[in-house]
């Protein structure tokens, strides 16, 4: 097992510098005089002051003791604080002094020991044993004057520039929710990142207003909290108060909070106001939701529109497989809808293989099955590759065209994917690079000089669809060779309609004959259905001509050791998930 790297000492300082100079540097335009000044006044501070503020800022909250701090790498942590306050970076308060801060955050910092202590040599009064701590911070509050003199004589720190970091922080990674670690998980090699420009051209905000658009966005997903704990009006108000800015990632994450805001208030029961949030929103399950309610309401004109809108052009396959289900079954008057969206699809294949339940809990299903199926045709190499070979390799053809610049597609250097990777327009800003990509899916020589060529380039670089522990340059080869790049060019064109859903779904196994070919195989162990994902699949594969079927593996309690297949199944309906 690789041993993690040790860090440079100052590691965490040299990180926020570089998150700094690279805002003040690509974002010059974009950010205010106050940020300018903060960004300014940090550079200028000794190395020691910095790293206390970082340090600091690290730590949750924004109250911190003199005498609890303690960094072998600041020689003096009083004079860096010292420092830091003359360049208003935090403010030092002596509370034996009687400079006492405004807010009562501050006493938090003392453990419940100390503020017993404290009332008790203020006041003379015992302190009951039996008294939490938030009790004796009330008292605390009503009185800090006189009591505070009992209390551990301590400096306490609070911390400034919290907003204009924020600033800094979501140019950088275009969001607030990631923070340093991301660098740290880098550093110490636990992921490795694709490289990408990030420059003026690429860069996702392009002016001030888009970004207090998203700092407005924040504030109100800070402010919403959990939305189970809202009332209609406070939901409401926030949908209302939402920006209108149509800034691309902007755009998807109001779409997206607008889903949420709406499936709230519609379980609190106010189906009409549920609808008028879900038709500001064009992110699944807006339609699928509105569709659901029209129908509850009767509102069977309005429906038949919606639903025939939605079977001609669904956003994604998961709002195809609603519709295949909800229709026929809610929706049986609109007869047109309901033919054209029947499916004449035949059920997979089916063989059933009985085996001791002990060799099915030892090995687990997928091995056992495989180990059968070796048994009885030596020879045959079976490889678990549920949702790993058939997007592996396609991340591997594709990896050009997935990391490929396009405007506001990448923040920062920590991204595994594309911000827009599952967006409906990906392939179309990309069209180019995806053109020649396909090239390589002209002969089994090219894509596999393709594959292999990015296999060695790119080993160990973090992406949505490679897993590198399975995906071995042997299995590279084995699959290219017994797979037809007809079969290759399908998979992936499908893979392609819908990257968020089509990457899973797809069978445990992979079997390779001794002489050639190959086989999918879907195992099903006792009482376990195929999903709807996996039957979309299992579709695309009877189109396409693949051979692949589903192995149900059922308990036998009279055999002693192997396993043994008992005959296929073809054409019995599947037990619905």
């Amino acid at each position: 097992m690789p041993v993690a790297p040790d860090l440079p000492e100052k590691y965490y300082l040299d990180n926020f510098n570089l998150v700094l100079n690279h805002v003040a540097q690509l974002y010059a335009d974009i950010i205010n005089e106050d940020e300018r000044t903060f960004y300014d006044d940090f550079i200028g501070l000794s190395e020691s002051a910095q790293c206390l503020y970082v340090r600091l800022l690290s730590r949750r909250g924004d109250w911190f003791r003199r005498d609890k701090l303690a960094y072998a790498e600041i020689p003096d942590i009083t004079a860096a604080a010292v420092e830091l306050q003359s360049q208003r970076f935090l403010e030092i308060y002596d509370l034996q002094s009687g400079g006492l801060p405004q807010e009562d955050d501050w006493q938090n910092l003392f453990t419940r020991q100390e503020l017993a202590t404290a009332i008790q040599t203020s006041t003379a009064q015992k302190v009951p044993a039996s008294l939490r701590k938030q009790e004796l911070l009330t008292r605390f509050e009503e009185n800090s004057e006189q009591l505070v003199a009992g209390l551990p004589d301590t400096e306490i720190y609070c911390v400034y520039g919290e907003q204009e970091l924020d600033t800094f922080r979501l140019l950088f990674f275009g969001n607030l929710y990631q923070d340093f670690t991301e660098f740290v998980l880098r550093d110490l090699g636990i992921y490795r990142y694709e490289s990408y420009d990030l420059n003026a051209a690429s860069r996702w905000c392009h002016q001030r207003s888009d970004l207090e658009a998203h700092r407005l966005y924040y504030a109100l997903r800070e402010e919403a909290g959990d939305l189970k704990d809202l009332s209609k009006e406070s939901l409401c108000r926030i949908a209302d108060s939402l920006p209108a800015s149509e800034e691309s990632t902007l755009r998807r994450r109001r779409h997206r909070f607008l889903v949420d805001i709406g499936r709230q208030i519609e379980r609190l029961g106010y189906s009409d106001e549920a609808l008028t949030i879900y038709e500001r929103s064009m992110r699944h399950p807006a339609r699928e939701r509105r569709l659901r309610i029209l129908v509850a309401q009767g509102q069977q004109e309005d429906a038949d529109e919606l639903a025939f809108a939605m079977a001609k052009a669904p956003v994604n396959e998961e709002e195809h497989q609603f519709l295949l289900s909800f229709v026929p079954r809610k929706m049986k008057h609109n007869h047109e809808l309901c033919q054209r969206l029947a499916e004449r699809v035949s059920a997979p294949l089916e063989d059933v293989m009985t085996m001791p339940a002990e060799t099915r809990l030892s090995l687990g299903v997928e091995r056992a099955v495989a180990a059968a199926f070796e048994s009885e045709h030596p020879g045959d190499r079976l490889v678990y590759c549920e949702n790993l070979l058939i997007p592996g390799m396609f991340g591997l053809i594709f990896w050009s065209a997935i990391y490929a610049e396009v405007p506001g597609a990448f923040f920062h250097p920590f991204q595994i994917r594309p911000s827009d990777l599952y967006e409906a327009d990906f392939v179309t800003l990309r069209q180019k690079e995806f053109d020649v990509c396909w090239q390589a899916l002209e002969s089994a020589d090219t894509l596999l000089e393709r594959a292999l060529e990015t296999y060695q380039k790119k080993q160990g670089i973090a992406n949505p669809f490679v897993h590198w522990a399975v995906l071995t340059e042997d299995l590279i080869r084995l699959s290219v060779e017994r797979i037809p790049v007809g079969v290759w060019q399908g998979v992936f064109r499908f893979l392609l309609q819908d990257l968020r859903q089509h990457k899973a779904g797809l069978p445990d196994l992979i079997r390779f004959p001794t002489s050639e070919g190959f086989e999918l195989l879907e195992v099903k162990g006792p009482g376990d259905t195929l999903q709807k994902n996996q039957r979309v699949w299992f579709a695309e594969f009877e189109r396409l001509g693949i051979p692949a079927r589903v192995i149900r593996v059922k308990d036998d309690p009279t055999a002693l050791g192997g396993a043994g297949l008992t005959g296929a199944e073809q054409g019995e309906e599947s037990p619905e998930d």
